[in-house]
């Protein structure tokens, strides 16, 4: 099992080498005067989340945590207050490094946007939109898909061509690619349009998924969010994974464990008791219904997801390279050119601006 997931890895033990949490959607968001309070409890799952991290013994600690957005709620007109928030009552009190993914909560939908991203930059940085990282030989492509519903433009064409050197800088591994908002329709596609109810149920610029599909040989799996749903699909050969979060109903994390011959990914719900139906975007009380689809004849299943959709294991090859080293983290500071983090400048509440 890993233990120094900053230098080399322990192999061999048949356990897992490295370990992740992945959180996405949780909406924290500061105490305002007046704001109104859309996701009820989300802050208590939060910290409830924060606390499984936090307090975990150290050989069942996850190595890190890895944002799939939306972890502020966003939509005040100082975004400030919420990142503030997040760092002093949550990052500020991880053990391990905290690896971003912009959603569009965290900055209005403002991909490719200076204003709209100013407070993102100012907590974590610019070179935080899209980079790359590798872990136990598995390269991850995180990502800014904030602005999910354009069409192809100029902004869509960024996040592409980033997408394509990134998987050139990566050649010889297996990748994930991290993104916020999904690639594909995770449910039946007309029933997922009505009950999510905006147009970036998933990535509307087709030529991201063109090129994650013409490279289903290397691209193994797709982690996403957005949708708070739970689903597991797969397309080309490519498993496409989305925990439904924390922020609503349902309230779920997916973690994550490297093999040196997998990727596992189970999905985990937050106890009963912090579960909120008011929560639900996809039924009552948001809509007159709550949704089904073929698949899942029922709200519950829609929600959750069916059995097989509750966790993937991924093969992996043994020969991978890379394979026993440990977290590296790669900014992209000219096109193709690309410069190793220190993991003391991961964010973390050890580096609160």
């Amino acid at each position: 099992m890993l233990r120094e997931v900053r230098g080399q890895v322990s192999l061999g033990s048949g356990g897992p080498v490295c370990r992740f949490v992945v959180w996405n959607d949780m909406h924290i968001k500061a105490d305002i005067p007046g704001r109104p309070p859309w996701y009820p409890g989300a802050n208590r799952r939060a910290f409830w989340a924060r606390d499984q991290v936090v307090r975990a013994p150290s050989d069942e600690r996850p190595d890190f945590v890895l944002s799939v957005g939306d972890i502020i709620d966003g939509g005040i007109d100082d975004y400030n207050e919420d990142f503030r928030f997040l760092h002093k009552q949550v990052l500020s009190f991880l053990p391990v490094p905290f690896l971003p993914c912009l959603g569009n909560h965290e900055n209005g939908e403002g991909e490719g946007s200076p204003e709209k991203n100013e407070a993102y930059d100012h907590w974590f940085g610019r070179e935080w939109h899209n980079y790359v990282f590798r872990v136990a030989g598995l390269g991850f492509i995180v990502l800014d898909t904030s602005a999910g519903h354009r069409r192809s433009d100029s902004v869509t064409d960024a996040r592409v061509r980033f997408c394509e050197r990134a998987l050139c800088f990566l050649k010889g591994s297996p990748v994930v690619l991290v993104t916020h908002t999904p690639l594909v329709p995770m449910r039946e596609e007309a029933v997922i349009r009505q009950s999510f109810g905006f147009d970036s149920w998933k990535v509307q610029d087709e030529h991201l998924l063109q090129i994650v599909r013409s490279s289903h040989k290397v691209i193994v799996a797709v982690l996403s969010g957005h949708l708070h749903l739970t689903a597991i699909r797969r397309d080309e050969g490519i498993c496409h994974i989305l925990a439904s979060g924390t922020g609503g109903y349902p309230a779920d994390i997916a973690f994550c464990e490297i093999y040196e011959d997998r990727f596992k990914v189970q999905i985990r719900s937050l106890p009963d008791h912090l579960q909120n139906r008011e929560a639900n975007i996809h039924g009552r009380p948001r809509h007159g219904v709550d949704y089904t689809d073929s698949e899942h004849p029922d709200h519950h299943s829609y929600l959750f997801g069916n059995a097989d959709e509750r966790e993937a294991i991924i093969p992996l090859p043994t020969d991978r390279p890379n394979l026993g080293e440990g977290l590296q983290v790669f900014h992209e500071i000219g096109p193709g050119d690309w410069m190793p983090v220190s993991l003391e400048k991961v964010p973390s509440g050890k580096s609160v601006v």
